[in-house]
């Protein structure tokens, strides 16, 4: 069992319900996308898109800028989960992003609980049509900010154990 799960059942022993994506997030993509072609080494906002690295490349085209903050960003094709609270531009065209339908979920609980799901792999098809079926747990928004809170700090500290190894 992972963290998230480990968390969620420490700190709501009753359990809590469990809903499909597709009923706590909705797309809220760029009014365009960047394709490759236009990647560029330098620029003032970073595109992020589906492949590994967080940020790929950088462009100055503003029309690319998703409206709303924070998101996550779904490889529809990779099936690589990111989170975003700062301002970029929507990468090559598998990329998703996705905001939360309303208040009773927290963006960063819900990437966390996005990245922790194990979607089957179809080769290079479109993997939203499977994940948005996925159930994730939703406990009441202040233990999901609780949980986020407890993440982000054993992330970071985990930043700083691997810094320092290396």
């Amino acid at each position: 069992m992972n963290r998230l799960y480990d968390l969620i059942a420490e700190l709501c022993p009753d359990g809590v319900e469990y809903k499909a994506l597709k009923y706590l997030l909705s797309t809220s993509n760029a009014l365009k996308c960047i394709p490759k072609k236009n990647y560029r080494d330098s620029g003032s906002i970073p595109i992020i898109d589906q492949s590994q690295p967080y940020v790929i490349a950088y462009t100055e085209d503003r029309l690319a800028i998703p409206p709303v903050l924070p998101c996550i960003i779904f490889g529809d094709h990779t099936r690589v989960v990111k989170y975003a609270d700062q301002e970029f531009a929507q990468g090559d065209s598998g990329t998703k992003v996705l905001v939360p339908i309303d208040d009773t979920l927290d963006a960063k609980y819900a990437y966390y609980a996005f990245s922790n799901l194990d979607i089957p792999s179809r080769g290079y098809n479109r993997h939203w049509t499977i994940a948005r079926d996925i159930k994730i747990p939703v406990p009441p928004i202040e233990i999901q900010r609780k949980i986020v809170n407890i993440l982000d700090n054993f992330t970071e500290l985990t930043a700083e154990l691997t810094a320092e190894l290396t």
